[in-house]
């Protein structure tokens, strides 16, 4: 019913509510518990009852582990749930948004769907034929493109070990299985037939082993970790991180869900899987591996804009309980300076429900970069911080001028977080989504990307809306709140690295006598960094603001 959903109604939100309410009886449905054939409109009655009761769920782990999250509201046979942190429907805002704008943008004049259900029209869907070969490329294409689009943070050859495969060899086999999925769906909408596809275990493990080159033993450790059975729900695994399911009863056929596989982010799963089982060597392999390439896909983002970029910067010569930092980024400003971005990047996998948006209240997760930009920001504003900030200046300085100002600006920047549970912070903190977005709507304007994180939660809260959702629970009516977009939320296209009028700008300003002092008039707050040599009054003429 869910495949139904997504392919008949695509932009609707059956599919989600047939989609949480399936996780929410996953356990028993791989169980192999036996009994009657279901009515339809009961089991829509319980599909019902459970998007309702995954979404409780995950207020109710807010409520006991994020205080003062969620309203509670008491009335005779009633009970209300509200919102009271606006940064939980703003983060599920901005998600939503990043996923609506990041497809428009990726598939953009991509017509291999179309050309796909062209092909396949007509065409049986278990017998291979000249279509299907044709069909192949454009599988192969659409299949690198949507990966392209998730999580795709490890080197896709990276040997790292997951714990009996490596990523290279998973990366490999779930693209594979990604291109079964499009096969079938785009299939199943060509001719008006949706529904799962069923395989036996052993036969798909040895297609994938035969199309891959990788030992089917390998392939078979993989499939544990790809499919939710009565093993994972014993294991307490969350049924969000599988798209695959196998049945509890004999024949025990893995369960293909074609729309739901080709629209998750599969490897965020499988990795949360691995992280779960496999704490160990989830630390030990890929946490230290994922962070060092979630900084280069960050610093990647700012250079691609023309910034000088320095990564894991040590302050431990100068003070050993100083962090690092994560990112540095210098831009050349000729009227002012320079503006300085110290980053810290956090980059925990994208969470897949509510218990995984909490960990970022862990000590060693999103909250310890608040903790961690206080303590640089408290060492900047010392001798030796500013000390620090002269040594990565460019060492050319400024042309035209002798002295300068240098603007620092602290900013944190995750995988997912964009602010969850951290409203009271005054730390600037987006996500590498919106930050990219921004970055190449900037045109290397700084001033604007300052401008528009700093407005970014205000216009956010004003494309949201919530609505209550009402389910009876044996006599008593409970209501909880839900976010619901009203528009999306895209960043203005500026022009300024490319603007011819640029270089006038600042041919006019330095012909008209002007000095990036200027802007230091009536301001409090400024730092007079006392030139190299210690013995010229730090109020001379070569001082330099910071």
């Amino acid at each position: 019913m869910a495949e139904v959903a997504a392919t008949t109604q695509p932009t609707g939100s059956g599919e989600g509510v047939l989609n949480d309410g399936i996780n929410s009886f996953s356990a028993y449905l791989v169980s192999g518990t036996s009994g009657p054939e279901p009515a339809l409109e009961a089991l829509f009655g319980d599909l019902d009852f459970g998007f309702h009761y995954h979404h409780l769920r995950g207020l109710l782990y807010y409520s006991y582990n994020a205080p003062g999250s969620i309203d509670w509201r008491f009335a005779e046979n009633r009970i209300e749930l509200r919102f009271l942190d606006p940064s939980l429907p703003r983060q599920f805002f901005t998600v939503w948004n990043e996923n609506v704008l990041g497809s428009q943008r990726i598939f953009d004049g991509f017509d291999v769907p179309d050309k796909l259900r062209e092909l396949l029209k007509n065409q049986p869907e278990f017998e291979l034929g000249e279509a299907h070969e044709a069909a192949d490329k454009l599988l192969q294409a659409h299949a690198d493109l949507k990966l392209s689009a998730y999580f795709s943070i490890l080197d896709t050859n990276s040997e790292i070990d997951l714990g009996g495969y490596s990523y290279r060899e998973i990366y490999a086999v779930y693209r594979i299985l990604l291109m079964k999925a499009l096969y079938h769906r785009h299939q199943a909408a060509a001719n008006d037939h949706t529904g799962c596809v069923h395989v036996q275990a052993d036969e798909l493990r040895d297609m994938l082993a035969q199309e891959t080159k990788i030992d089917a033993a390998k392939v078979e450790a993989m499939l544990q970790d790809l499919v939710f059975d009565s093993k994972a729900a014993e294991d307490r695994v969350d049924s969000t991180y599988f798209s695959l399911m196998r049945e509890g009863a004999a024949p025990r056929d893995i369960i293909i869900r074609p729309c739901h596989f080709s629209k998750a982010d599969g490897l965020v799963q499988l990795l949360r899987v691995v992280a779960q089982r496999r704490p160990h060597v989830f630390l030990s392999q890929v946490s230290n591996a994922l962070a060092a390439a979630f900084v280069q896909r960050v610093k990647a983002a700012f250079e691609a804009q023309g910034f000088l970029c320095q990564s894991e910067i040590s302050l431990r010569a100068i003070d050993p309980v100083l962090p690092d930092i994560d990112l540095l980024v210098i831009v050349e400003e000729p009227t002012l300076g320079f503006v300085m971005l110290i980053c810290e990047v956090k980059s925990p996998l994208p969470p897949q429900w509510a218990k995984d948006q909490l960990r970022a209240l862990a000590k060693d997760n999103v909250s310890k970069a608040f903790r961690q930009t206080e303590a640089i920001s408290t060492f900047l504003r010392k001798p030796e911080g500013i000390e620090f900030i002269r040594s990565v200046v460019p060492k050319g300085g400024l042309e035209h001028f002798d002295s300068f100002v240098t603007v620092l600006q602290q900013l944190i920047i995750t995988s997912d977080n964009a602010g969850m549970f951290f409203g009271h912070e005054e730390t600037p903190i987006i996500n590498f989504r919106t930050l990219e977005r921004l970055l190449q709507r900037a045109d290397g304007d700084i001033l604007h990307m300052r401008y528009c994180i700093s407005h970014y939660n205000e216009w956010a809260d004003e494309c949201v809306t919530t609505a209550m959702a009402t389910v009876e629970v044996d006599g008593l009516t409970v209501l909880h709140e839900g976010f619901t977009p009203t528009r999306l939320m895209d960043f203005p296209q500026t022009t300024w690295s490319s603007s011819s009028d640029r270089q006038r700008m600042i041919d006019d300003f330095v012909a008209n006598g002007h000095h990036p002092f200027d802007c230091l008039v009536g301001r409090e707050g400024v730092i007079i960094a006392p030139p190299t040599d210690a013995a010229t009054d730090a109020r001379g003429p070569l001082a330099k603001p910071i």
